[in-house]
């Protein structure tokens, strides 16, 4: 299977093991060589080794609707390398997205996880 990385197209036993065993949380899973998630018609995967920083960042939507108002939450986990945001995952279950990041945390203690 090849995997779309930041740095290009990658396809190796290693990452492809690492994928079928990794971690799932809904669309992402967190490996031991890095994280995988859906991204346009494929899989991205990022090696903990271009990751500086992740952290967890909150979109509160106001909808509108027939009877009323409500309020929705939109949950990233955003990537950071040489202090640009290059990546992040969207989800509504913010339970997966801090168990996702611990993970992350957790294979990878050398990224900064949090603001």
């Amino acid at each position: 299977m090849k995997f779309s990385t930041p740095e290009g197209k990658i396809d190796t036993p290693e990452v492809n093991a690492d994928y079928e065993t990794a971690s799932r949380f809904e669309k992402t899973r967190v490996g031991v060589l890095g994280v995988f998630f859906p991204s346009g018609f494929g899989t991205k995967y990022i090696p903990y080794s271009y990751i500086d920083q992740a952290f967890i960042r909150i979109h509160e939507v106001d909808g509108k609707l027939c009877c009323g108002k409500a309020t929705f939450y939109y949950y990233r986990i955003v990537f950071v390398h040489n202090g640009k945001e290059f990546a992040d995952i969207m989800s509504e279950n913010e339970k997966l997205t801090d168990e996702a990041l611990s993970a992350i945390g957790r294979a990878a203690p050398q990224i900064k996880i949090g603001k």
